[in-house]
């Protein structure tokens, strides 16, 4: 038998969006339009988020998208931020999310987890996005993590 602690997730490392997961989920289980979802994946599945200790960094490198037959480029940001764990189980995590960022209200994020190396965060009544979906992440390999941060 194993412990309690051995059993529940593992945040610390670098994560990044999984627009595959979370387009999955989208087909399954969301009534969006193709509109819609092309405008969610023109953002989802870049974001990479670095978890160490009480903090996490934000990053979304620069990208090139089109609205309405319009090219357009969105600058890259990296932004950093405290965490204050409220509570875990064997499947999730519970974290307070607070910044300085004046775009950035402190935030209650449940992350769910699916495996030691997959999450999703419910995106429902976010300022992100209020279509009732879920972003996964996917943990990044520590050999990688490097390339998949913006400086």
């Amino acid at each position: 038998m194993t412990s309690a602690s051995a059993q529940e997730p593992k945040l610390e490392g670098t994560w990044k969006s999984d627009w595959q997961l979370t387009k999955k989920h989208i087909d399954a289980e969301c009534k969006l339009s193709e509109k819609l979802v092309r405008g969610l994946q023109q953002l989802m599945g870049k974001m990479t988020v670095r978890y160490d200790g009480g903090r996490a960094v934000f990053t979304m490198p620069e990208s090139h998208f089109e609205i309405e037959g319009e090219s357009r480029l969105a600058e890259g940001w990296t932004f950093e931020a405290k965490l204050k764990l409220l509570g875990r189980t064997g499947s999730q995590i519970a974290l307070i999310t607070e910044s300085d960022e004046p775009f950035l209200d402190d935030s209650i994020t449940l992350m769910n987890f699916e495996g030691p190396d997959i999450y999703w965060v419910y995106l429902g009544h976010s300022s992100i996005a209020d279509h009732h979906v879920r972003e996964y992440f996917r943990r990044v390999p520590p050999d990688q993590s490097a390339s998949t941060n913006v400086k």
